[in-house]
């Protein structure tokens, strides 16, 4: 069977026909992944996203196979090193939708970065995240830097890093990551609302009654494990499983700003440091060059986070530091996109300092012979 809506109704009908090793609640590039690697070991897999796949996080990054280069700032070389790898298997399993892209880092006198500390840093990083070798870094002087990209602030300029990210269409490669699970016999379903858990006499979780969003009907999915891969929604998940104890999420979001190149011509990706010592990225792509992103805490509806007043100021202000020629303002702006990052809460911590690191939770409910 195909994987396309015309199938919708058949694949629904697979979905609660059968008793499954694994249901994964989440159609985002983490609950693809896992239907991946869970399809292609042999087990029997279905998938349900309340929305349509990559509707979340997933497809409201920066576009980016990120490596993680400020994350050596704070010291996660455990992180920098995992990223590296994963984004190498990345590329080279969907070139078609992966492609290496030269970064600009500028230095400037009084900037988060010195040419020692950014040399020593990319080097670092060249070797824990594997680069190939003609994609290592290069130290570029003031002049050379200001010829990959004539519209950098001049003033202090002293020179720049040059180093690869990769980029991607993070909606287009969580649907080709499914598009893989499938072909290895998972089910996969959009549009389908986990309303609850099963749960057998035991207190074991068994699988999810479904609503179908669509046509309203409601359905059950068994299954031997579940996995909670809903990203923003992980906590209310396990608030349903009455699991929601230690460690919790907290949310911050993330605005990016789109301009047209006649009003921004950047010809140069270029990875900057803000007044407040974050970073941020400027990246020339299709006729327009959008710029992101911000990090703030964030504490309504995850389905649809907007941009706020701040956030657009906050992006143009940094614009207008680094590239002061451009002059930007509030009507440049065409167009904007948030997203919302799920982290693991650490007390005391401002959003850019909340760790990226991924964590497995295992619930009672994942165990035989509970009692509740």
């Amino acid at each position: 069977m195909t994987w396309s809506n015309v199938h919708r109704d058949e694949i629904r009908r697979s979905l609660s026909g059968q008793k499954y090793d694994v249901l994964i609640i989440g159609g985002g590039i983490t609950g693809a992944g896992i239907a991946l690697d869970a399809a292609s070991r042999g087990m029997s897999v279905a998938l349900v996203d309340m929305q349509d796949f990559a509707a979340g996080t997933s497809s409201r990054s920066t576009k980016l196979v990120h490596g993680g280069l400020r994350y050596l700032k704070q010291l996660e070389i455990k992180m920098v090193a995992e990223v590296g790898k994963e984004r190498a298997i990345v590329y080279e399993n969907g070139p078609h939708v992966t492609s290496p892209e030269w970064m600009l880092l500028p230095m400037h006198t009084g900037g988060t970065f010195g040419r020692f500390s950014t040399s020593i840093g990319l080097r670092v990083y060249d070797f824990l995240a594997g680069v190939k070798k003609g994609e290592r870094r290069v130290m570029l002087s003031s002049q050379e830097t200001l010829h990959k990209e004539p519209l950098l602030k001049k003033q202090g300029l002293k020179g720049g890093g040059y180093y690869v990210e990769y980029r991607t269409d993070d909606a287009r490669l969580t649907i080709e990551v499914m598009k893989a699970a499938v072909e290895h016999g998972a089910f996969a379903l959009n549009y389908a609302k986990v309303e609850s858990l099963i749960y057998d006499g035991n207190g074991q979780v068994t699988g999810a009654s479904i609503s179908d969003q669509l046509l309203g009907e409601p359905f059950e999915v068994k299954a031997t494990k579940v996995v909670n891969a809903t990203g923003p929604w992980v906590d209310e998940i396990r608030a349903s499983d009455s699991s929601k104890q230690g460690k919790t999420l907290k949310l911050t979001k993330g605005v990016h700003l789109v301009i047209d190149q006649a009003k921004f011509p950047l010809k140069q990706a270029v990875y900057f440091d803000t007044h407040d010592k974050r970073m941020v990225f400027a990246i020339p792509r299709d006729g327009k060059t959008y710029v992101g992103t911000t990090d703030t805490f964030y504490n309504t509806d995850p389905i649809h986070p907007q941009m706020t007043a701040s956030d657009r100021s906050y992006i143009i202000n940094a614009i207008n530091d680094m590239f002061p020629s451009v002059k930007m303002c509030e009507k440049d702006v065409e167009s904007s996109w948030a997203g919302v990052r799920p982290l693991i809460l650490e007390e005391g911590k401002d959003p850019s300092e909340i760790s990226r690191k991924d964590e497995i939770w295992e619930s009672a409910s994942a165990h035989k012979h509970r009692r509740w």
